[in-house]
């Protein structure tokens, strides 16, 4: 099967998993809150934020297998790509036994750790349990999964996470009917599906990797060491993105309440949303920049990142500035039992900063593009500091509570999106520190302008107080936001490509004309 038409498979598979897995948490989420309350619900993604804390070492070690896997194979060499399989499965399953005696130091103390109701503690701690039960259980068999990176067959992993995400919600509302809900039952159906995962990894690593064994003869320090060089900056990055966004609940639970933690866990559902979005799209553009790049077509690169830049805002704009308009309604709708004016402001925030990270993250695909990533991981690991010290300062020092912790995150985002990547984007492509700023401008405009769209339409029209009179909302103020940021941020040709793009017609980049260009330099030289 060629390339291109690969590329687009595994991308439709994506976002068909995507749209099932968003499909059912749209459904699930009120179901559960309205049984559990939003204080019992705020445990659940707190746990998993707690275990995830713990996966920042554990990322240093898997992250990468896929890429030297990859490699190895694409080489041929089917010895280098047994060492790397092995080392790396046996070096994450000891790292899986040395972790079994700090979780279980954290299960046996959770209640000294966050605030919980005493009520609940043997149902936090339970839920802890199988949270940190499906890390080791994943970690342990994560070489497998590293198959379809390998393979380039990421439609069979989309496939299988559909299977899993549908099993998962059978069970839940099985569990939620016949029995009382509890708060663990998530992480229970949860290691149903892990373990599911595995055996099926296991069975497609056999068939598409046959030659792939795990023996004693293959392991190499050598390889862990690496996988480890590179993966370290992984987990730098990822103790940011804890720093930046998943710290959040902790501190809103130990600084201000397990209630106001509730609270806080419930708004932050639409801006994960988007944030979703965002990772589906994204991925894209990292092969054509790296081409370009490679070429160094600077010219064209850069017209290719402006254009990602808008895209990115562009697509965005929609869910971020309908929102910010009609979140009361919508929350108010969706949780109806919940404070919906309280939930829509305490989401604006996060989304006004999702809004200016929207439009400077596609820059983050020129650092990979240009192999500059120490720099922009050591930013980030400071911010994520900063962000922490600014959210603390506010909860000691000013009567906002709760709201010190997205106003810090908004403040964080604005010294990143504003004083650095744009900048040292333009600096890793040779171009004058302004070079960037323009259509990073223009890819926010697009939210002002699906936002303002939004406030004529509730100006002119009948309160939305259905989801029927949402929905119409939702189309109308699209289209017309659509359209105008359509002619306002594209030229004809990118029009083109963007309308060709959302009605399946073509893709985000074209690989064919890079490919193109590849071929020409060829000849040229």
């Amino acid at each position: 099967m060629g390339g291109n038409k690969r590329v687009l498979i595994n991308m439709v598979a994506n976002l068909v998993a995507f749209g099932v897995q968003f499909g059912i948490n749209f459904f699930l989420t009120p179901y559960i809150i309205n049984s559990l309350g939003s204080e019992s619900y705020s445990f659940i993604p707190l746990t998993s934020n707690i275990v995830g804390y713990m996966n920042i070492i554990t990322v240093a070690f898997y992250s990468m297998t896929g890429r030297f896997l990859a490699v190895a194979v694409g080489e041929e060499d089917y010895e280098k790509a047994n060492r790397y399989f092995t080392s790396s499965t046996i070096a994450n399953c000891a790292l899986s036994a040395v972790l079994v005696i700090p979780g279980l130091l954290i299960a046996l103390s959770i209640n000294h750790i966050i605030n919980i109701p005493t009520s609940l503690v043997d149902d936090v701690r339970l839920t802890f349990v199988l949270s940190f039960v499906n890390m080791l259980i994943s970690l342990s068999c994560s070489a497998y999964g590293a198959v379809y990176f390998a393979t380039n067959r990421l439609d069979i992993n989309a496939r299988r996470n559909i299977e899993s995400n549908i099993m998962r919600a059978l069970l839940l509302v099985v569990l939620f009917t016949v029995f009382q809900p509890k708060i663990y039952f998530l992480n229970a159906t949860m290691t149903f599906v892990v373990l599911f995962i595995v055996v099926v990894n296991i069975h497609n690593t056999h068939k598409l990797l046959p030659f792939l064994h795990l023996k004693r003869k293959y392991f190499s320090i050598g390889s862990i060491k690496e996988i480890l060089s590179s993966g370290i900056w992984n987990s730098l990055n990822q103790a940011s993105y804890v720093l930046l966004g998943t710290l959040d609940l902790l501190l809103a639970n130990i600084f201000a309440s397990s209630t106001a933690s509730g609270v806080y866990a419930v708004a932050k559902t639409v801006p994960n949303f988007v944030q979703s979005i965002i990772s589906v799209i994204l991925p894209a553009f990292t092969p054509y920049f790296t081409l370009l790049f490679a070429k160094r077509k600077h010219e064209e690169l850069l017209r290719n990142v402006g254009y990602g830049i808008r895209f990115i805002g562009f697509i965005c704009a929609v869910p971020i500035g309908f929102l910010l308009e009609f979140g009361s309604e919508f929350f108010h709708l969706w949780v109806p039992a919940q404070d919906s004016a309280l939930l829509h402001n305490l989401s604006s925030v996060t989304l006004v900063a999702l809004a200016l990270s929207c439009a400077v993250i596609v820059i983050d695909n020129v650092f990979t593009a240009t192999n500059k990533l120490k720099v922009p991981a050591y930013v980030l690991f400071g911010l994520g500091i900063l962000n922490v010290f600014v959210a603390l300062v506010l909860i000691k020092c000013s009567p906002l509570g709760i709201w010190a912790i997205p106003f810090a995150a908004l403040f964080t985002t604005i010294v990143r999106s504003v004083a650095f990547t744009p900048w040292y984007g333009a600096k890793c492509l040779g171009l004058p520190w302004y070079a960037l700023y323009a259509p990073c401008v223009r890819g926010f405009v697009c939210t002002i302008t699906m936002t303002v769209v939004c406030v004529a339409y509730r100006y002119l029209t009948p309160a939305c107080d259905s989801w029927l009179l949402l929905i119409i909302a939702g189309v109308v103020c699209s289209i017309i936001g659509c359209l105008i940021n359509l002619f306002l941020i594209f030229n004809a040709d990118e029009r083109k490509k963007v309308i060709d793009l959302l009605t399946w017609r073509g893709k985000i980049a074209d690989p064919v004309s890079c490919t193109e260009s590849f071929d020409k330099g060829d000849e040229t030289r």
